[in-house]
């Protein structure tokens, strides 16, 4: 297959994708983002199944994809740009695939004489550039507009779902923290994830711990409030208004969160990046959305509910118990 250079006043140079050995995606995006390109990740290696696949990323997202097994190497995006650029130039990729609208990255794979690249139009850059230029879609699923990218090179995905794969150190970890702390895999494990990056995509303190107390009498669960380190007192405080005695964890790895995701039988989650991550690692997952667009963020995919109102506010403690009991259900037809 090949494909032409366009919008260039240079005769057309024809890339044949069959000779592509090396190839470099980049997105520079926060954890829930990184996790949604992984569909890209899985389209392009079932085309180029022998193809050297890497993957470079913000700092501190390496572990949504460093244990990935469609790619071959995790590269750290550099702030000094001079090592950047020689960073790519080294690897000699011969082709990019830029996953955000951003022309500062489509200049710096020029630079580093990427001879084949994709992405999307650019704000200040529109197609230049780029080889392959396809539309900044945003009225539509964050899967989707990733994937249009390696559609405009006749790729077609098996699948629009994120994928997160969890090393066994990680595994262990997990395994000896709730032992520690008295979990049994006898009776279910829910998670509760309160934060998100703005007060208007979070669910009320006491809608959770009313959630996390009903939970747990119904069910006999024991409850595990995650947190990110920059909330704070957040998951104490929701604690501190539940009869129960909830496990709270923060202050861990991306790695050893998706651990203790894999464990739960049910995670109930704001539209943040930890609830991207729990339907990544295949959890059953309740996604609540108010200020935030459940078309464009929300796990549209089984065995995931997502519950949209018009604000955090209008979602009731009813909503997402019944919600919570039809997804356990799930799990054990004798849960009722």
């Amino acid at each position: 297959m090949s494909i032409s250079e366009h919008r260039s006043k240079q005769p057309r140079k024809q890339f044949n994708l069959n000779q592509i050995r090396r190839i470099l995606i980049l997105r520079m995006g926060p954890l829930g983002e990184t996790l949604l390109t992984t569909p890209v990740i899985r389209a392009l290696r079932r085309r180029f199944p022998d193809t050297y696949i890497a993957y470079m990323v913000a700092p501190g997202r390496e572990d949504l994809v460093s244990e990935n097994p469609h790619l071959d190497e995790v590269i750290t995006y550099s702030v000094s740009i001079p090592k950047l650029i020689y960073g790519m130039a080294k690897r000699s990729f011969q082709m990019v695939v830029i996953l955000q609208p951003t022309f500062r990255l489509v200049l710096h794979t020029f630079l580093a004489r990427i001879p084949f690249r994709i992405g999307f139009e650019t704000n200040s850059g529109k197609a230049r550039l780029l080889h392959v230029a396809v539309p900044n879609n945003i009225d539509q699923h964050e899967t989707d507009r990733y994937l249009d990218v390696v559609r405009g090179i006749g790729i077609e995905p098996d699948s629009e779902e994120p994928e997160m794969f969890v090393n066994p150190a990680a595994q262990r970890w997990a395994d000896y923290f709730l032992t520690g702390v008295g979990v049994s895999a006898d009776r279910p494990l829910i998670g509760l994830n309160p934060g998100s990056g703005s007060e208007s995509r979070r669910w009320s303190k006491a809608g959770f711990a009313q959630v996390g107390d009903q939970l747990h009498q119904k069910y006999d669960a024991q409850i595990v409030i995650t947190a990110g380190s920059a909330e704070g007192s957040l998951p104490h405080e929701v604690a501190d208004l539940m009869s129960c005695s909830p496990i709270i964890l923060s202050g861990i790895t991306p790695m050893q969160l998706g651990a203790i995701l894999q464990k739960c039988h049910l995670y109930i989650s704001n539209d943040t990046g930890p609830m991207h991550m729990s339907t990544a690692v295949q959890t059953p997952t309740i996604a609540l959305f108010g200020a935030s667009k459940p078309q464009q963020w929300g796990p549209h995919w089984d065995p995931h509910t997502i519950i949209a109102r018009e604000s955090m506010d209008d979602i009731t403690v009813k909503d997402v118990l019944e919600a919570a009991d039809l997804s356990l259900s799930r799990l054990d037809p004798k849960a009722q």
